[in-house]
């Protein structure tokens, strides 16, 4: 009986120590991740400013579909300004080969 208990307390100490070990690394990813996006979203924001400060429809929705990851991952605050400042960006209308607006003709 003792051998059992001996093997089930091992066993759950294996475990443990397993499962903390895998939660650390996934914090750390998720860390990680985060980080990359409010780059991300910090490039974008430079590129609006660099662009005049307006933005297309597809850096707006590109700025807001990575936000919502990050803020998904506990991201909150700077990234928030960020995306808020792309989203109250003038919109630019795109442009055709020929340099002109898109006139919908």
């Amino acid at each position: 009986m003792w051998a059992v208990t001996t093997i089930a307390g091992a066993l759950g100490g294996y475990v443990l120590a397993w499962w903390r070990g895998r939660r650390s690394l996934d914090d750390a990813m998720s860390d990680g991740v985060r980080e990359l996006l409010l780059c991300k979203l910090e490039e974008f924001r430079a590129t609006m400013v660099a662009d005049g400060g307006v933005a297309d429809d597809d850096l707006k929705f590109r700025a807001q579909r990575l936000y919502n990851c990050y803020h998904q991952l506990g991201g909150n605050g700077h990234g928030t300004a960020v995306n808020d400042d792309i989203q109250r960006a003038p919109i630019r209308p795109r442009t055709t080969m020929t340099g002109r607006g898109n006139t919908n003709a």
